[in-house]
C-alpha cells in the first residue's frame, strides 16, 4: 500500500512542479518524512494520508 500511496504523492507533486521541500512546509511535516513516505520506507499515518489528499485536492 504504501509503495502506492508514496508514488502516487510523488507524480502528483512533480506534476505541480513543488519540491519535497515544498510541500512539506506547507503541509507543516518534516521533509524527511515526506521523502521515506514517497520512497515507500515509511508508512502515512491515516491522519498524513488525509492531510495529502486535501492538500493535493
Amino acid at each position: 500500500m504504501n509503495n502506492t500511496i508514496g508514488s502516487t504523492v510523488k507524480k502528483l507533486r512533480e506534476e505541480r512542479g513543488m519540491t519535497q521541500r515544498d510541500v512539506s512546509e506547507m503541509m507543516g511535516i518534516d521533509h524527511s518524512y515526506l521523502s521515506k513516505i514517497e520512497r515507500g520506507v515509511q508508512n502515512p499515518s491515516l491522519n498524513t494520508i488525509r492531510r495529502l489528499s486535501e492538500f493535493f485536492g
